[in-house]
């Protein structure tokens, strides 16, 4: 896919979803081996790629170039990946 590729509009579909899709799990992974969840296996359960990337982009100023959201994507998914891992955590914790 073409970096230089333009999302213009919501919602993401075809080629540049599933970039944008494989970009965010490129992140996820590494966000993973930095922070060592707990509940790993649990937290990669909970990890949805497509429904991240459908929501992200709705409160982000469009037209937008994919190496931005790129850029955009690895700054943020840090905290949506801590937030699973917490959740992740606080299902395990729940008597079964």
């Amino acid at each position: 896919m073409d970096s230089h590729a333009v999302i213009e509009a919501l919602p993401v579909t075809g080629d540049q979803r599933a970039a944008l899709i494989k970009i965010a799990n490129r992140v996820f992974e590494k966000v993973i081996d930095r922070i060592e969840p707990e509940n790993e296996s649990l937290t990669r359960e909970l990890w949805d790629p497509g429904d991240y990337i459908d929501n992200f982009f709705q409160d982000k100023e469009l037209p937008m170039e994919l190496d931005y959201a790129d850029y955009l994507i690895d700054a943020l998914l840090v905290h949506h990946v801590i937030d699973l891992a917490v959740q992740a955590d606080e299902r395990a914790e729940q008597p079964d």
